[in-house]
């Protein structure tokens, strides 16, 4: 799960990530989505992974962003001139709409779209997350073109047949970005 650091090691790469994640609120965000409960929802008990919890985040700026309107833009604008004389309780009520997803794909597919980096046959495996050392290794069976909500773009994502199927999963799906290449292991 993922953490609010309590620190920022500015020496660290991704130093300059974790501290926009901090400036924009979305660690705070992410740390309460993995410590969230009610009636409807508890993170306890559904075992969500740092990927997970990255994408409700994402799902949930989305939301706001499709939801936006005069009236709550100026409620908070009068909150962040007035910090002092407003207080939670009187920030305007934010009303949600349904994401609108693109169902059609864009007008320029398959002619001016990247092609895909792995082909069928290829070996990859998932990249590592910063908590766990080993990850799925599987070999490229397929691909497909889909709406990437996390990113609000169409991209490639991958049918893998998996190698450890000791879980009882056979294959399992994956988008561009978390996969990489195993050159080692190219199968014919």
């Amino acid at each position: 799960m993922t953490s609010t650091p309590l620190f920022i090691d500015r020496s660290h790469p991704s130093a300059s990530y974790q501290q926009a994640l901090c400036d924009f609120g979305i660690a705070e965000l992410i740390e309460a989505l993995s410590n969230f409960c009610d009636p409807d929802f508890d993170v306890g008990r559904m075992h969500l992974e740092e990927q997970e919890l990255e994408h409700l985040a994402t799902l949930l700026i989305q939301q706001l962003c499709v939801s936006l309107n005069g009236k709550m833009m100026a409620g908070y604008l009068n909150v962040v001139r007035n910090a002092d004389a407003w207080t939670i309780t009187d920030l305007p009520r934010l009303e949600l709409k349904p994401l609108q997803h693109l169902l059609v794909l864009p007008k320029s597919f398959p002619h001016q779209t990247s092609a895909p980096r792995f082909l069928d046959g290829d070996s990859v495996c998932w990249l590592s997350l910063p908590n766990c050392s080993q990850t799925d290794r599987g070999i490229v069976i397929g691909r497909f073109f889909a709406f990437a909500s996390h990113h609000g773009q169409w991209e490639w994502k991958y049918l893998i047949w998996l190698k450890d199927t000791s879980s009882g999963v056979l294959a399992d799906t994956a988008w561009e970005e978390d996969l990489e290449s195993l050159e080692e292991e190219k199968y014919p």
